[in-house]
């Protein structure tokens, strides 16, 4: 049976945390060392999860932190915990407490918010510069160390990134190919059994299915973005490369993803906007529908970070530091705040990294780092499902390779395209038939049945105005919003309604909600 390690809490309380949390035979073992008990979870023989003396989260088992990877260990009565070179697992600590885990709603004790990391947390959609929204509670930057002992100590490590050799070599289309095939075939040839790949036809899911050599192996899964799900560009592409390799494929309807809310909230906790809840129903509906035997689970996570030039806006002062944030626009306008913050974590991160965000692909790679926070979910809910997740995107070498191609075969990602041409996949030529336009979270939402926001708890830290107009708009949009929402989605017409200053109030209210929603979750965390 395949064998990972999700999460892991360490603390002084003999408290075994509740972390099944989809019901699919999640595992909990607990080590004691000193004062200390170290909680581990995961799917199989997590006891004997080691490698040199170290419990690791890496897939499969590896000893390296530049790759997707935790690693803990014991020096004599001292527990040390690092973390990978990107962060691409969050780890959050209560130094007061001494508590450590996987899990923000673990480390909360002391409710008290932090002024600064609230005001970044609505301004970002989720935690950044290692300080979540409550005081007490902090979490790992990239590519460091705690050391635990009578306390929390922090310690940075360098930051191979940023070493000159990083850009020094310019690399070729055929060596970053090259990388990423002997990558999945070196994993695909020491796992059995299926390998689960959602694919949504884009670049990276579409070049994944070219390089897992046995196709029949590969378990396919897409959901549409559009209002007829299976005539969503995602979808068509997808069976398209699933007719050209003959794979299993199916598509997975979404309908109804904010029943899912508390589920999101008991995994993400308050380190993130309420997100990923299509993703908890899209692997929810996986599973009634399919028995696996011994799958794993093959992302493409953040592919096209690497893949593409000037992706990210340029850094100049402070204020910009929220590019690197490339937020979608899923967060709350600060000025519905009730308390401003004196933006002294910006302010330092700006200082400290603002020459070397003047290249574009050292900024990718910040844009990252700092974004994982939330879209660690893309490889984090898989594992609560019981796949372990593997994907070469977050490889050191493979990263580095990719971003030193030359600059004018990233521009547009034509590396990629003329790839996909070369071996018959550029669907992109094949006049296929499809919708573009992204109406999911719209769509569903108009059948959701969401919980309002506490306004009496909430009118401490946001404007009680706002609070109620996004009440109003969520519980009873009028039949003028509903109809000018639609138009807004039609090509021509949506385009002179927005010139013309007319907005989708109900889209921006639900995205207010999702990160307002998260807050309150957070200050009614029952520990």
């Amino acid at each position: 049976i395949m064998t990972k390690v999700i999460g892991f809490l360490i603390t002084k309380e003999n408290k075994r945390p509740k972390v099944d949390f989809f019901n699919v035979d999640i595992k909990t073992i607990r080590i004691q060392h000193n004062c200390y008990s170290i909680y581990l979870w995961g799917i199989g023989d997590i006891e004997k999860y080691k490698i040199h003396g170290k419990y690791s989260l890496s897939f499969p088992l590896k000893d390296t932190l530049f790759d997707r990877n935790i690693l803990i260990s014991f020096d004599g009565d001292k527990i040390i915990i690092e973390n990978d070179w990107l962060g691409s697992i969050p780890i959050f600590y209560n130094p007061k407490e001494k508590i450590i885990s996987t899990l923000s709603n673990l480390c909360q004790k002391n409710k008290t918010i932090d002024n600064e990391g609230l005001s970044n947390f609505c301004e970002f959609g989720y935690s950044v510069f290692e300080q979540t929204m409550f005081e007490d509670v902090k979490f790992m930057r990239y590519y460091s160390k705690i050391i635990l002992l009578n306390d929390v100590k922090i310690e940075y490590k360098k930051d191979p990134v940023l070493d000159k050799s990083f850009l020094e070599k310019t690399s070729s289309e055929d060596e970053v190919i090259g990388l990423m095939q002997e990558y999945i075939s070196d994993i695909e040839s020491k796992i059995d059994g299926e390998i689960v790949l959602p694919t949504s036809g884009g670049y990276d899911s579409r070049i994944l299915n070219y390089f897992v050599k046995d196709k029949k192996r590969i378990r396919a899964f897409t959901y549409g973005i559009s209002k007829d799900q299976s005539q969503s560009i995602e979808v068509v592409h997808a069976k398209k490369i699933s007719d050209i390799y003959n794979t299993k494929w199916e598509q997975i309807e979404l309908t109804e993803f904010h029943k899912y809310i508390e589920e999101w909230a008991k995994v993400y906790g308050f380190s993130s906007h309420l997100h990923g809840m299509y993703h908890i129903e899209f692997y929810s509906n996986i599973f009634k529908k399919n028995d696996f035997c011994n799958a794993s689970f093959l992302s493409g996570i953040v592919g096209d970070a690497w893949a593409e030039l000037d992706k990210f806006e340029s850094i100049k002062k402070y204020q910009d530091v929220i590019n690197l944030g490339y937020t979608h626009g899923i967060n709350l306008d600060l000025k519905h705040l009730i308390k401003s913050s004196e933006d002294v974590l910006k302010k330092q991160y700006f200082e400290e990294h603002k020459k070397h965000l003047e290249s574009d692909k050292i900024k990718a790679i910040f844009t990252i780092r700092m974004k994982l926070m939330l879209i660690s979910y893309l490889t984090q809910i898989p594992e609560y499902f019981g796949m372990p997740v593997w994907t070469p995107f977050l490889n050191f070498d493979i990263v580095k390779s990719t971003l030193n191609m030359p600059d004018e075969r990233r521009k547009n990602r034509i590396w990629q395209r003329d790839f996909f041409k070369s071996v018959n996949l550029n669907l992109e030529d094949m006049n296929l038939k499809s919708i573009k336009s992204n109406k999911l979270d719209y769509e569903i939402s108009q059948h959701a049945k969401l919980e309002k926001i506490d306004i009496e708890l909430m009118g401490e830290y946001v404007n009680e105005k706002r609070l109620n107009e996004i009440n109003k708009i969520l519980s009873s949009p009028t039949p003028f919003e509903k109809i000018k929402n639609q138009l807004l989605y039609v090509p021509k017409i949506g385009g002179v309604l927005r010139r013309l200053g007319f907005k989708n109030e109900y889209l921006k209210a639900l995205r207010e909600y999702y990160v307002i929603k998260s807050i309150e979750k957070g200050l009614k965390n029952e520990f």
